[in-house]
């Protein structure tokens, strides 16, 4: 099948990207390589200007700041699969590196100490922030 607009062909491509979000074709997934690369750029910023020590709350305070909305914009007009859901975790990683704790170990704690939401919570909770405000249009 092909589309065309204004008597001109369109190709079909195996990407597309709008408002930020890459789209793969052919699955319908979210393609977040470039989103998590900007959150690792941006969480590893913050780490080095913090350094090592015990300025635990104010990484988190900076991560949930600057990293929080990188990761999860625009991911509140898609369904999320579990192929998605994987990928968003890097959020837990960064908890794991800014308390030491071991890869083995659940974050749920760290995060119930910080009062912060698991990231797919955040994400559902934009996802009703965003349909709230549309039927409020």
């Amino acid at each position: 099948m092909t589309l065309s607009m204004n008597s001109v062909s369109l190709p079909w491509v195996s990407k597309v990207k709008y408002l930020g979000v890459c789209f793969l074709c052919n699955t319908g997934k979210l393609d977040l390589s470039e989103t998590i690369r900007k959150f690792y750029r941006q969480f590893n910023n913050i780490m080095s200007v913090l350094g090592k020590g015990s300025r635990e709350m104010n990484a988190i305070h900076l991560m949930k700041t600057y990293c929080s909305p990188t990761l999860t914009y625009g991911i509140e007009n898609v369904a999320i699969c579990d192929y998605t859901k994987h990928k968003v975790h890097v959020w837990n990683y960064c908890f794991r590196h800014i308390f030491s704790c071991c890869w083995c170990d659940s974050v749920k704690p760290l995060q119930c100490f910080c009062n912060i939401l698991p990231i797919l919570n955040v994400v559902d909770q934009n996802k009703l922030l965003f349909w709230k405000n549309v039927y409020q249009l």
